[in-house]
């Protein structure tokens, strides 16, 4: 960027400023964005896109790594037994051994070890067997192959010690295969169909492969994994549910990894459902049977009972000729003592599930005595009758009733007989599961939106965290307000400078001048511009002298230095370039000059003149005093009176002395080479150093009595979106090009 001086909006050689940045500076002087979030994520663009590209690529990984998830659905009805109310007493028996039906429950039972446990059985579901693959990606290759290697097991019989102990079979030519334990042993070599037998671990093993496809030498792992923990996984994967309120119908979703696996696995549950509530049926059928046959004999000896006692009694008396009302209470008792019985019946089944005192108990005994009431009220009527009447209608109703009973009974035990034989229980599948070949997961276009997401998130968080967390000044404004120190100059960071300072670092030789080699470049023209500026500053400067240092090392002074010397050579003057970092000096790689025995440590200490360590820099006009022999004493060394004598010296024969000096807080050289300059500029580097830092540097010169003159602000980068010295390219290039 152009030298500015801050009274003149133009620098001393004419180029205009650069456009103003779309900041403000607030009461207390700090920098403010106007537009902090776009500036803070301009500036880290390059954080952000890499954030970006590296999320979106581990989520094309994943996408090809993560293996599909496919998933079916099937679908069951449960018919609740509708009671009639045209049902007699005994065809209403069954009821009594049917269940209530309740979704919740039936859930419960099709998720239960019970079915579940049934259907890993019957599938083999406990036994694994997967290609052997490299870790990470070899699942994933395997899955892509046109024909994966297969291994199908028929049967392999693992007793429970060692069930989830890794076996491996090997392919083997023409379809053969080898067996061999964890440790390498071989337990046998057989072929598809074939049944083998071993002994691992003190326990005898089966195994019998259906279908073998793979090359040979492939392998596998083969294990049969605890029954429970099988069931257990099986059941995560497995959901049921009521489709809608009341409705019993249930679905059922099954997620697994093989699209034509799961479909037969959740038809095998809803198979294991059905047999499993079909048994119980035929269950309950089968003990309410052997309840009826139980109490048949008996029902048909009362029956014959009182048949035998009814034709003794005609025998005796003769024909009886009953009165229209006795037929009456003969019908209205049978009728009772029938209900009666039949309650009774019922309240002895009950009696198996609830106790005496249940509310269904107890409204059945109030039924039961309500009954017997009126039983007794019409018994009550019949004993006013004649006597012979008296006895016909009690032993008639003795034989109708008990016949009546026989029969319900005998009809009942036919009912349940046919109800054993064709009755296909209360399930209906209505929906059974097909084969589903689309995944349900990953679901892709999400993985990819949700990674770039992220990537922008975490890039633009690094970013603005970034710059959060950095203090450093980035307004030359700040330094000029804070501090009350004129900014001369500002000069932009040089990629071209980039390339030198790796020759540099290589210690090759030749020339690695930025101003020599590409005097057009900006950093050289603000340097062009500083030259200006001091002509101005140091007309009436009682010596020659520049000190240029800073408040902490690589901060680019010594770029500064040797560049600005080359600037004044290239302007005509006559310009030495002293190196005064006694510890760290570096300037003599920037003209490839490799010996630096001797040097300004060697003038100083008396042991050479000056005039004998001057060194040609290869450019006109400029001479260059390394360092010389790194001293064990810098501070010691240069507070020698020798030093002053030196300085006068060289300010005769030449127009402008520049000293490189060390940083000013580090140490003190700086300080002491400053008492014998008239002119001490500062270095501060764009966004490294914070306020405080820069102002102790200042106080530090002062201390000592050296006041200083102005800032070199250097390595300036745009920062934000049209933030900071983005213009600074525009401005100059046009300049040049002009």
């Amino acid at each position: 960027m152009n030298a500015s001086h801050p009274s003149d909006p133009r620098s001393p050689s004419g180029t205009p400023e650069p456009l103003p940045r779309r900041t403000k500076l607030s009461e207390d002087g700090e920098d403010t964005e106007i537009f902090p979030w776009l500036a803070d994520l301009w500036e880290g663009r390059t954080l952000v896109f890499a954030s970006v590209a590296i999320f979106f690529l581990a989520g094309l990984f994943y996408v090809w790594w993560a293996p599909p998830l496919y998933q079916n659905e099937a679908m069951l009805q449960i018919q609740a037994k509708k009671e009639r109310s045209s049902d007699t007493a005994f065809t209403k028996m069954e009821s009594i051994f049917s269940e209530p039906v309740e979704a919740a429950a039936e859930i419960e039972i099709i998720r239960s070890n019970l079915v579940l446990g049934r259907t890993v059985e019957a599938l083999a579901l406990d036994v694994v067997a997967e290609p052997e693959v490299m870790p990470l990606i070899g699942a994933a290759l395997e899955r892509r192959k046109a024909n994966p290697a297969r291994l199908e097991i028929e049967s392999f019989e693992v007793p429970k010690p060692i069930r989830g102990v890794a076996f491996r079979v090997t392919s083997l030519p023409d379809g053969a295969f080898q067996w061999s334990a964890p440790d390498g042993t071989i337990l046998g070599k057989g072929r598809q169909g074939e049944e083998l037998k071993a002994t691992y671990a003190g326990e005898a093993l089966k195994l019998k492969v259906r279908e073998l496809v793979a090359n040979p030498g492939q392998k596998f792992l083969l294990s049969a994994r605890p029954m429970q923990d099988v069931i257990d996984g099986l059941r995560q994967d497995l959901d049921v549910s009521e489709r809608g309120k009341l409705t019993n119908i249930l679905g059922l979703t099954l997620r697994g990894p093989n699209p034509t696996k799961c479909p037969v696995i959740l038809n095998q549950i809803m198979d294991q459902y059905v047999s499993h509530k079909l048994e119980r049926r035929l269950g309950t059928i089968s003990k309410a049977q052997a309840i009826l046959q139980g109490k048949m004999p008996e029902l048909k000896a009362q029956v014959e009972a009182a048949e035998s006692r009814l034709n003794q009694f005609r025998s005796r008396s003769g024909s009886v000729d009953l009165s229209r009302e006795a037929d009456v209470y003969l019908s209205q008792s049978a009728s009772l003592s029938s209900q009666v019985s039949a309650l009774k019946q019922k309240r002895e089944e009950l009696l198996r599930t609830y106790k005496e005192n249940s509310d269904v108990v107890v409204t059945l005994d109030q039924q039961i005595g309500k009954l017997q009431a009126e039983l007794t009220h019409i018994d009550s009527k019949v004993r006013v009758m004649p006597g012979l009447q008296q006895e016909v209608v009690r032993l008639s109703r003795d034989v109708q009733v008990a016949t009546e009973l026989y029969t319900a009974l005998l009809n009942n035990a036919q009912q349940l007989q046919i109800a054993s034989a064709g009755d296909m229980g209360n399930v209906v599948v209505v929906d059974r599961a097909t084969v589903n070949l689309d995944p349900i997961a990953p679901k892709k276009n999400v993985i990819l939106l949700l990674s770039l997401l992220l990537g922008l998130a975490a890039g633009s968080g690094s970013a603005i965290l970034r710059r959060a967390i950095r203090r450093g000044v980035e307004d030359h404004r700040i330094i000029e307000t804070k501090l009350g120190l004129p900014v001369f100059v500002t000069v932009p960071h040089s990629k071209a400078q980039r390339v030198h300072d790796e020759t540099i670092q290589r210690s090759t030789g030749g020339l690695h001048l930025l101003a020599a080699l590409d005097p057009g470049d900006l950093a050289v023209e603000s340097l062009r511009s500083l030259r200006t500026m001091l002509n101005f500053y140091m007309k009436d400067a009682p010596n020659p002298v520049i000190l240029i240092s800073g408040p902490s090392p690589m901060i680019g002074k010594s770029f500064i230095s040797a560049n600005f010397a080359c600037v004044l050579a290239q302007a005509g003057s006559s310009v030495l370039l002293i190196d005064g970092d006694l510890r760290r000096g570096k300037l003599h790689k920037y003209f490839g000059l490799k010996n630096r025995l001797n040097g300004f440590s060697n003038v100083v200490s008396g042991q050479q003149e000056w005039e004998t360590m001057v060194q040609a820099s290869g450019i006109d006009g400029l001479d260059l005093v390394s360092t010389g022999l790194l001293p064990p004493n810098p501070s010691d060394l240069l507070m020698a009176p020798r030093l002053a004598s030196i300085f006068e010296q060289v300010s005769k024969k030449y127009d402008y002395i520049i000293v490189d000096a060390p940083p000013v807080l580090p140490v003190t050289d700086a300080t002491i080479l400053g008492s014998h300059a008239a002119t001490v500029l500062m270095v501060a580097k764009f966004g490294q150093h914070p306020l405080d830092e820069l102002r102790a540097a200042q106080k530090r010169f002062e201390s000592h009595g050296i006041r200083v003159k102005g800032c070199i602000f250097n390595d300036i980068k745009p920062v934000g979106w049209g933030g900071n010295y983005r213009h600074y390219n525009y401005i100059y290039n046009y300049d040049l090009k002009k």
